[in-house]
């Protein structure tokens, strides 16, 4: 194998093949860089941010990012502007769990990628 498509991850055959065909030194390190990238994207991609509550004005966020955004919203037909808190909270729809993975298995994956 010559490396790692950088789209077209999108099975958990896919991933398992890759890695395995880089823990066996199969793949080039360019392309385990890009298998490890692809692990970590499943990690990040799992948050979303919620609407959480409008702030009042000088109110501080209940904590700070990532965990918390604050956003101004503004209302154009009443000439205002919102801010608003959205909290970042893990996704039950994201990528890595539709397909079946633990954030440990990923996170495991991708140390076992750092000893190739």
């Amino acid at each position: 194998m010559q490396g790692v498509p950088r789209y077209g991850l999108r099975t958990r055959a896919d991933y398992d093949l890759l890695q395995g065909l880089a823990l066996q030194g199969e793949v080039r390190p360019q392309g385990v860089t890009r298998l490890k990238q692809h692990w970590q994207g499943l990690l990040s991609g799992r948050f979303v941010y919620m609407r959480d509550r409008v702030l009042a004005d000088g109110e501080s966020p209940d904590g700070p990012m990532p965990d918390y955004r604050v956003l101004e919203i503004e209302d154009e037909d009443a000439g205002t502007v919102e801010r608003v808190q959205f909290q970042r909270t893990e996704s039950p729809d994201a990528e890595i769990f539709r397909l079946g993975y633990s954030v440990a298995e990923v996170e495991q994956a991708i140390t076992d990628l750092e000893s190739v």
